[in-house]
């Protein structure tokens, strides 16, 4: 079985396509009513849907929730770092972490809508 795809709701459609487009390689496939809804295809076929809230909601996800990247090499998490800081997003420090006795080199970084985004690298 694969993961298929997932669904973000943000008020920001446009800005967070933009940001997975321009920042993590993900092509942009289709934008439907008046930029309430965009289809993005990463790398691997990923699907990424962005939609909208629903009327009278608001897009609102419980703590710690967030959208993890795993890289190949800790010098790629800092270049990703750079890159996004260079951008304007502000992304946090890179942090030398372990969890569950795994090592990563982490960093996170809020995107637009609020979307909160983790890059790392861990050791093979």
């Amino acid at each position: 079985m694969k993961l298929n795809h997932a669904n973000l709701v943000t008020p920001e459609v446009t800005a967070l396509a933009g940001f997975f487009t321009s920042h993590f390689g993900f092509e942009l496939l289709a934008v439907r009513g008046k930029d309430a809804f965009a289809v993005l295809r990463g790398t691997d076929g990923f699907i990424l849907n962005l939609m909208i809230p629903g009327k009278g909601e608001t897009a609102s996800y419980p703590g710690g929730f967030h959208i993890g990247f795993l890289v190949g090499k800790p010098n790629i998490v800092h270049a990703k770092q750079a890159e996004l800081a260079d951008a304007g997003f502000a992304p946090g420090e890179v942090q030398e972490l372990t969890r569950g006795g795994v090592s990563s080199t982490t960093f996170y970084c809020h995107a637009p809508g609020g979307i909160l985004v983790e890059v790392s690298s861990s050791p093979a």
